[in-house]
């Protein structure tokens, strides 16, 4: 309900329906892939737990977003702890973090592990308005 919220209020499109006409249509079904503004892809996720936020984000989703942000665009992971606050982490932070071996990965090879380590206090948001100015973008 939160993620739904939130792209509701940032103005973002789910992308099962922004690539309704593509190859990738039958991909995006869960309720945590949006689209922004044309060009910006977000991964949005909530944690349950409000003390020690954790995330999950697929490796095979990273891999696609990468791939569609090649020549591009851009995409963020966004980790909600209600339906307008949380963190947000760029492509390039999300790389780094992966290159240096700061984010985990699952034992089968499939989901990388997002926790309170990863999010830094520079990352967080408070309002709607405050994730978009954050990425550089206005309410559409």
């Amino acid at each position: 309900m939160e993620v739904l919220e939130f792209a509701d209020k940032i103005g973002a499109v789910h992308l099962k329906y922004a690539l309704s006409d593509t190859e990738l249509r039958g991909i995006f079904r869960h309720d945590n892939y949006f689209l922004l503004n044309g060009n910006t892809f977000l991964i949005i996720k909530v944690s349950r737990n409000k003390i020690r936020p954790f995330y999950g984000m697929g490796k095979k989703y990273f891999d696609i977003f990468q791939k569609l942000t090649e020549t591009s665009g851009n995409f963020y992971f966004v980790g909600l702890v209600s339906n307008s606050s949380g963190w947000v982490l760029s492509k390039k932070e999300i790389e780094n973090l992966i290159s240096s071996s700061s984010l985990s990965i699952s034992s089968d090879q499939r989901e990388y592990k997002i926790n309170s380590h990863n999010l830094k206090d520079q990352d967080s948001f408070r309002t709607a308005e405050g994730f978009l100015s954050k990425i550089g973008c206005q309410n559409s």
